[in-house]
């Protein structure tokens, strides 16, 4: 079983990663591999491999073709882009 979802799980992660995770956060419906590649800077041999390891660290999950966010702690991911001031 998947460790339990929290952010410090996910600030563990490299930034590729996290940036899989916040593309995913921004659409509860879930999106494709196909439609990840559009959104992320990266090989799609190199998404898989994030998503896999998201996947174990209990961060995303994946329903039929579709990939989904877990929420964490009750509070919205954070953003790797900082906020205006």
């Amino acid at each position: 079983m998947p460790p339990a979802a929290g952010s410090a799980m996910l600030n563990v992660q490299p930034r590729q990663r996290r940036s899989v995770y916040e593309a995913l956060a921004k659409t509860p419906d879930g999106l494709s591999v196909k439609e990840l590649l559009a959104d992320v800077e990266m090989s799609e041999p190199n998404l898989r491999e994030s998503l896999r390891k998201l996947d174990a660290a209990g961060l995303v999950m994946r329903v039929g073709r579709l990939w989904t966010a877990v929420r964490i702690d009750g509070d919205d991911p954070p953003s790797s882009t900082p906020e205006p001031a």
